[in-house]
């Protein structure tokens, strides 16, 4: 594993296709989640847990010891969770071979890719992760972050789409993207405009805005 750190990305995973291998309580579970944001997803093993047998997911009822290359080339994303460690790592890296994003929950060295912590809802999504030592830290730290965003959820969510309509009025009338993204952080920074939307006055805050932007377009 590279010493720097992962870089964060935020998925559209029904692009991808999935393997997971192992139908067990680690696999189950992120099949389960993955198939929930519209994932294609596969699930290889001899054995299957209830929720997976009753879930609508793809099974193939197989020996993941008799996997091939040309079975992994299939699926663009693919998750070793056995209960074999070292066919995990052996699976995790003939994936990683073939140019794989590949995910190894018994040893996060093998992984190239990591299933964090999360939270996500319409407005924003936050993904936590302690780079495998401890998911439980992980989930501590994202509730820590969630207690405190609660006490100002409606600010946040008024701020996101404030910000939102910040930008689409901006690109009707601004090309430059260097001028805009200026615009955006002076907008962002003003103080009549933040004191309208902690005082739930929404359109008085995009009044605002437009004020700003048309001081830039004069």
């Amino acid at each position: 594993m590279s010493n720097l750190p992962y870089f964060p990305v935020i998925l559209d995973l029904a692009k991808f296709r999935i393997l997971v291998i192992g139908g067990g309580k680690v696999g189950s579970k992120r099949a389960i989640k993955f198939h929930n944001y519209n994932a294609n997803v596969t699930v290889v093993s001899e054995n299957f847990s209830e929720d997976l047998l009753n879930s609508p997911i793809e099974k193939i009822e197989m020996s993941a010891e008799n996997l091939s290359e040309d079975f992994l080339r299939k699926f663009e994303i693919i998750i070793t969770a056995t209960n074999n460690k070292e066919l995990n790592s052996k699976l995790c890296d003939m994936a990683k071979n073939l140019g794989k994003l590949c995910n190894n929950p018994t040893n996060p060295e093998d992984s190239n890719f990591i299933v964090p912590i999360f939270y996500s809802d319409n407005s924003y999504e936050i993904a936590v992760t302690t780079y495998g030592k401890s998911s439980l830290v992980s989930e501590f730290i994202l509730n820590e972050i969630l207690d405190y965003l609660s006490e100002r959820k409606d600010f946040v969510n008024m701020l996101t789409n404030a910000m939102a309509k910040v930008k689409e009025i901006a690109k009707e009338k601004i090309n430059d993207p260097s001028i805009r993204f200026t615009l955006y952080y002076k907008i962002f920074y003003d103080k009549l405009f933040s004191n309208f939307l902690i005082n739930k006055k929404y359109d008085e805050a995009i009044s605002r805005a437009e004020e700003i932007i048309n001081e830039y377009t004069k």
